[in-house]
């Protein structure tokens, strides 16, 4: 499984959200291509312990759920995200990807970091986790938009 802490991986995400634009077409969902960098940008601040969040306890809290939802299983579309990763609102569009680049680099300085929040959805998380979490959860939305 690709892991954002991998630079190799995180330069062509890098490189995808670069070809996103305002007028990406979306293939599924609600979201608006604005609306969804910021919504990536807040996850990753909730990785970096910059939301706070509760530690999730439903079931996929649970290991063996939680891994099949990372690690192997497809996520649906339309799926809903935890309310605390969607706090910023869209501003300036160049400035809120600038900041979700910047946003990733920050991340993956970390990836020796012992500790890590809780996934209000997914509970206790290690950054192993939280690079594959990420990357998925990237790739998703970045497919929804087409890029």
């Amino acid at each position: 499984m690709l892991s954002m802490f991998d630079d190799a991986t995180r330069l062509r995400f890098q490189r995808r959200i670069e070809r996103l634009t305002l007028q990406s077409d979306r293939r599924w969902g609600t979201l608006s291509p604005e609306r969804m960098v910021c919504h990536l940008s807040d996850q990753v601040r909730l990785a970096l312990g910059e939301i706070p969040t509760r530690r999730g306890s439903g079931p996929m809290s649970f290991a063996p759920i939680r891994w099949l939802v990372i690690d192997v299983m497809p996520w649906p579309h339309g799926t809903k995200g935890p309310v605390e990763a969607f706090k910023t609102q869209p501003a300036e569009w160049s400035r809120d990807v600038a900041t979700l680049g910047a946003l990733l680099e920050r991340f993956a300085t970390r990836a020796g970091q012992r500790d890590w929040p809780d996934h209000p959805q997914f509970g206790r998380m290690s950054g192993p986790l939280w690079g594959r979490l990420t990357c998925k959860h990237f790739d998703h939305h970045l497919r929804q938009f087409g890029v």
